[in-house]
């Protein structure tokens, strides 16, 4: 399998059909030359008269996000990311979010509750902190949002973007901008990160299209998934409390198998891991921690037999912006998840086994150098 250069975008890139609820006429045609959606929709039902509008998408941007993670202090995962805007780009980058940060970033408060109204001094202390714990470039704000999923579970989003005003920062055409970051208890996974640039403020001549026409279902769909994404590593693999080097790689690998249908992992390559997965877990469930870590030591091997070059402190570029021979590199995993998967099993056997084979200490952390994709 090719590993796939080519990800998902928020914008389609083709004429959109309309179904039964469209009024004779109405449209939204995309022109290829400068990108721009034409609408076209009627404004009363009770009238046959079209109006016009054009839609202005905050896409022309081609960005890379390069990811970087070590082990930091007390057992915190040090997150940066680099982020680069292509030559070609007709916008300046002015948003990076990640999301699906499964725990609170380190040094994060709690949110205030807004119905019990909290002194001022309670939310100054709760900005504060989220100012502290983000790293964040000069010129540039982040926040981080607390995102409640609809079976109840909790996920943080990390969003970054310019001062105001907005329109005149940003990163332009062939730019790159540096200090993003954060730090967290929980390992890497992949995930798409969201980019957006400086698109143009949608306007109508009127009210806009009527509420029952499928025109403005299609705009809506557009204007919500107005980004560019790109794969990042972020905190996604909960390391559990008290630790558990068995729950851990279950996680792990639950984690790696999300990468088959993001095409950064062969489906046979990921089942042939599957199978050293399942044997370190069921020995150290067994009090085997030595058949463990040679289980784990194998699926390293494997990894770095396809990927190489994941000692080497390379950062790995994303989507299109890749070298020409990576995918001659491997054909079964992406450079980004290799060195995500290598670094996560190398923290659970320094974690768990020391040179002796025996059990280290709960507390220890794993001597684990920096990786950067």
């Amino acid at each position: 399998m090719k590993t796939s250069s080519k990800l998902l975008t928020g914008i389609a890139a083709l004429t959109i059909s309309f179904y039964a609820r469209a009024y004779p006429g109405e449209s939204i045609v995309r022109d290829p030359a400068t990108g721009n959606y034409t609408i076209t929709y009627r404004g009363d039902s009770n009238s046959t008269e079209l109006s016009h509008t054009v839609f202005v998408p905050s896409t022309k941007i081609d960005p890379t996000i390069r990811s970087s993670f070590r082990l930091g202090e007390k057992g915190a995962i040090v997150y940066r990311y680099t982020v680069s805007n292509g030559a070609t780009a007709k916008q300046a980058i002015v948003g990076v979010v990640l999301d699906q940060i499964v725990d609170p970033i380190v040094g994060e408060l709690p949110s205030p509750d807004v119905f019990q109204n909290p002194p001022q001094a309670e939310w100054d202390a709760y900005i504060a902190a989220e100012k502290a714990a983000l790293s964040t470039p000069a010129g540039w704000g982040g926040s981080i949002i607390r995102v409640t999923n609809s079976d109840g579970s909790h996920l943080n989003r990390v969003a970054w973007q310019p001062k105001p005003p907005i329109r005149t920062g940003g990163i332009p055409a062939g730019r790159t901008l540096t200090g993003f970051g954060f730090s967290s208890l929980d390992l890497p996974g992949v995930y798409q990160g969201w980019l957006d640039g400086i698109g143009e403020v949608l306007g109508f001549p009127d009210e806009g299209p009527v509420e029952d026409s499928d025109v403005l279902d299609e705009l809506n769909r557009l204007r919500d998934n107005d980004f560019i994404t790109r794969p990042a590593a972020v905190p996604m693999v909960a390391v559990p409390a008290p630790f558990d080097a068995a729950i851990t790689l279950e996680r792990i690998q639950t984690q790696m198998h999300n990468w088959i249908a993001m095409q950064l992992i062969d489906s046979a390559f990921s089942a042939q891991l599957d199978r050293y997965f399942q044997s370190a877990i069921s020995a150290y469930r067994l009090n085997q921690p030595k058949v463990a870590k040679q289980q784990i030591e194998t699926m390293r091997a494997l990894v770095k037999k396809e990927q190489p070059n994941l000692s080497n402190d390379e950062e790995h570029e994303s989507d299109k912006n890749r070298g020409q021979d990576d995918d001659k590199k491997s054909a079964l995993i992406d450079r980004l998840a290799a060195s995500v998967l290598d670094f996560d099993l190398d923290y659970v056997m320094k974690r768990m086994v020391d040179d002796k084979g025996e059990h280290a200490s709960k507390n220890s952390d794993p001597d684990s150098p920096k990786r950067q994709h």
